[in-house]
This record gives structure tokens, sequence and C-alpha cells, in this order.
């Protein structure tokens, strides 16, 4: 067995061990790193709400874009079917904002989701998104981007997929670019 062989093998034991002596709840900070090698087993049956993440930026003058969806729906092609990392990273996007409703829904009494990892990368994931980040040749957000930001916020909704109406989960305060 090699090192790095090892190396993986010693961290899964270490989080099964910590994760085991609180075996009634599997919660903690543990768990987050179980999450960068599975994806959200959490499958939405029927047609029920999904997250979604929208984000607005601030220019330099001050004033505020629109809300626009951050949500991968890139074009298929055959190719796609043997190399496809712009759709895995947009997925692995949409996986994350999936995993902050996870942890809005979890969130204990009293506690700040802004103290969360999942929220950090959301964070984030929107700032890059308002900045004309993209997933290889496809943009995150279908407006053109705002270029310099002085502020931006991101929103999580629960959405019916085709309705109109949606839920707020979590408005983001004002956030600086270079916080």
């Amino acid at each position: 067995m090699d090192f790095t062989t090892l190396l993986i093998v010693a961290y899964f034991a270490l989080l099964a061990i910590t994760l085991r002596k609180r075996w009634g709840v599997i919660d903690g900070p543990w768990l987050f790193y179980f999450r960068a090698f599975f994806p959200n087993w959490k499958f939405y049956h029927g047609i029920n709400p999904a997250p979604r993440l929208y984000v607005r930026g601030q220019t330099e003058s001050g004033d505020w874009s629109d809300w626009g969806l951050v949500y991968p729906r890139l074009p298929r092609q055959i190719r796609h079917l043997l190399h496809n990392p712009a759709v895995n990273l947009a997925l692995t996007h949409q996986n994350l904002v999936d995993h902050l409703a996870n942890d809005i829904n979890d969130l204990r009494e009293g506690a700040d989701i802004r103290e969360r990892v999942t929220y950090q990368l959301v964070s984030q994931l929107a700032r890059q998104a308002l900045e004309g980040g993209s997933w290889g040749d496809q943009a995150m957000l279908a407006s053109v981007p705002i270029g310099r930001l002085s502020a931006y916020q991101f929103e999580v909704r629960m959405e019916l997929p085709g309705s109109p109406s949606s839920e707020r989960m979590l408005q983001s305060p004002v956030l600086r670019p270079w916080n």
C-alpha cells in the first residue's frame, strides 16, 4: 500500500471513529469533510421545491443589479458522455447550494449560519458568478456581469420547477468583495 492510499484510509477511519462517538446523531464539523467525497443524496421526489441561488451586485456608482439566478443548465453534447468537466463543476456548485439549504434547515436555535463552511463557500460562489465566472464556455449568470463590484448579496430560495413563485430561505447581508 502506497503512502497516499494509507493517508486516505486513515482519513476515513478518523472520520468514522469521530462520528461513531455520537452515533445517535450524525452531525458536527467532521461530517462536512465526508461531503467532499459524496454527492447530496437527498432526492426531491415528485414535484417539491428545490433550492436555487440568486445573486445581485452593486456597482461602484451604488446601483444594484436585478436578482439573477445561478443555476446550471448547460447544453448537452455527445462528447459530454466521455469528458464533462464544465457540467461536473456546475453540478458541484448546485450540490453546494443544496447542502447549504440542508444546513439552514438543520440549524439549531440561536446558531449563526454564517459560521458554516457551506455558507462561506456559497458566498464565494455568488461573488464569482457576479464577477463573470463561467462553467466552461457557459456564463454562470444569464445577464452580463456588472464589472467591478463594490458589494453583493445572495439569496437561497426554494422554488417549484416551472412555477414563478418562490420562498426565500436565506438572504445574506450586504457583503464586500474583499471580505
